[in-house]
């Protein structure tokens, strides 16, 4: 919490707070909420009435600004507010805060809004400006109907207990000429455990249709000459408790221990026969050991061209946990860049990467901000989307957007995690990628201001564009040229500063701190992969918890506690 570890700040917020004059700011008390966010609850007197308020520290404080609200979080006090009862918009807001700006300088604000909205002489509504802006391989070739097993449900399929376990089954028929059914679920009706590696999102390509699997002691060949459902339930009998009018499946496992499956059309006596598939037992292919990032959760803010990439590629080298920020929707010209299509188009970028994430790997877990860092939108907002990045072991800030950065970077170093960051210039003639571990390395600000100098001994500017980013970034007028090679190679670099991290490699693979990667010849580079490593002269980045500024408010701490 900011009010234990950063007690220097706290101070400040109080002393500053005291000093507000008391003919207008009255009846001021501390308290911690159900959330251990500290709040003051003041009264804002003014000539039209007195007004009950509540300042909360998120506890993300100063990264977010705290919200001003009403006490009994009913009341509209304002047009400028989120919704009855939520927070006032102020002049000071999440798209404008800095983390230099004080709760008194909103507690003044508030008191601005409100003496600005006071009714005119005629009692007509006065309402505040707005500043709003936002071979078996090559024998499948003619077997159009296959039924997939993967390596975990065969592990299952083969035990001796499987005979009449019932089972769930997703088909799917959509525009293909194959048609495809995976094994969703084995299991009783009751606590039915998913014991395949089959992602749920497929269900929304599939139809889905239960069954049973059945045992018998009847040979490949002799199952292979089934095509009716009357021949299928002489052999079966009363094992085969499904009616005529409804789909369902049947997995037949032989005397051979081998496995053919059928699906039954609602009244109709002719079966569907699925070529059985196995899923060959591999292990994983990346060369890193999935126990090392599969616990870690990676938070990216910016799911354009670049971002989108690292994310699929990420979930592909083992991450199982994402927290992804992205405020921007899918226009047609992105696909050109962009890992979505036209399938996508008009999609939030950050839905439709977790979607895609989601076919990957069952067990992938997500959280989605729709959002852009520096938006205007709520500080209650603003601080869910801070702490849920908070949380994470690694940032990647793949927006290449200063503003972006500035509020990242100050994330990163509160909370004592690694950020990785890039972009590539306009032109795809190269770009830039940097990293900056928590105890291993400088600050990110130092590590940029470093890029930075280094920038100034060449004998022209880096071929950057004037806006922010080559995606749509806030505050961007016009898109960087680069192509879609272009940002998959820097995917890739990036991708690979990140693994590095995440493994905690010792020695890391990569010795500097950052990186101009030219792609072809131009600007400083003499062609493709022309590299420029830059290391940063500048002490090691620890811990932000230092032990004094954790006791200069205790005191006052226990007894809010209290």
């Amino acid at each position: 919490m900011w009010w234990y570890t950063d007690q220097v700040r706290l101070r400040s917020e109080r002393q500053a707070i005291n000093q507000l004059d008391s003919e207008w700011f009255q009846n001021p008390n501390w308290f911690f909420d159900k959330k251990d966010r500290l709040t003051l609850a003041f009264n804002i007197v003014i000539a039209r009435g007195c007004f009950p308020l509540l300042l909360i520290y998120h506890n993300t404080f100063p990264v977010s600004p705290p919200s001003v609200r009403p006490a009994d979080g009913e009341t509209r006090l304002s047009y400028h507010q989120y919704g009855s009862g939520g927070d006032l918009c102020l002049h000071i807001r999440n798209d404008n805060w800095m983390p230099d700006i004080l709760g008194a300088d909103m507690i003044k604000s508030a008191r601005c809004l409100l003496e600005m909205e006071t009714p005119s002489e005629r009692g007509g509504t006065v309402y505040a400006p707005s500043a709003h802006d936002v071979p078996e391989v090559l024998a499948l070739a003619s077997k159009a109907h296959r039924f997939y097993i993967d390596s975990l449900a065969y592990s299952v399929l083969i035990k001796n207990d499987i005979d009449g376990q019932l089972i769930e089954v997703g088909i799917n028929i959509s525009g293909s000429q194959t048609s495809v059914a995976y094994l969703l679920a084995i299991g009783r009706e009751e606590g039915n455990v998913k014991l395949t590696q089959t992602p749920k999102t497929l269900k929304e390509f599939c139809i889905v249709v239960k069954g049973i699997v059945c045992v018998v002691d009847v040979s490949t060949s002799e199952l292979q000459k089934i095509e009716k459902l009357s021949t299928l339930r002489d052999l079966l009998g009363a094992r085969l408790m499904l009616r005529d009018d409804l789909d369902w499946v049947v997995l037949l496992k032989d005397s051979e221990g081998k496995f053919l499956f059928f699906y039954h059309r609602s009244n109709d006596n002719n079966l569907s026969i699925y070529t059985v598939v196995i899923a060959p037992s591999e292990e994983f292919r990346s060369g890193i050991s999935s126990s090392c990032i599969q616990d870690k959760t990676v938070g990216i803010i910016g799911l354009g061209s670049l971002g989108s990439k690292i994310a699929i590629s990420l979930a592909r080298t083992g991450v199982r946990a994402f927290c992804l920020v992205d405020g921007d929707i899918l226009h047609v010209g992105n696909i050109e860049r962009h890992d979505g299509d036209w399938r996508d188009v008009g999609r939030h970028k950050v839905d439709l990467t977790a979607h895609r994430l989601r076919f990957i790997h069952c067990d992938i877990r997500i959280s989605v901000w729709r959002n852009a860092i520096g938006a205007q939108i709520s500080s209650q907002r603003a601080a869910s989307v801070n702490q849920s990045l908070a949380s994470c072991d690694l940032l990647i800030d793949a927006t290449a957007n200063p503003d972006v950065f500035n509020h990242v970077a100050n994330l990163c170093i509160r909370h004592n995690q690694t950020l990785v960051w890039g972009s590539v210039y306009a032109g795809g003639v190269g770009g830039e990628i940097a990293r900056a571990r928590f105890g291993k390395d400088p600050s990110p600000y130092d590590i940029r201001n470093a890029v930075d100098r280094y920038y100034t001994t060449c004998s022209e500017a880096p071929p950057v564009s004037a806006g922010y980013g080559y995606d749509g970034s806030v505050g961007q007028s016009t898109p960087m040229q680069a192509s879609d090679a272009d940002v998959s190679t820097f995917a890739a670099y990036l991708t690979g500063l990140v693994i590095d991290a995440l493994v905690e490699s010792e020695p890391s693979e990569y010795e500097a701190h950052a990186y101009l990667v030219g792609l072809r010849r131009g600007w400083m580079f003499s062609g493709p992969l022309d590299i420029h490593p830059i290391i940063t002269e500048a002490p090691i980045r620890n811990s932000f918890l230092t032990k004094e500024n954790c006791t200069l408010e205790l005191d006052f701490i226990r007894s809010l506690l209290q």
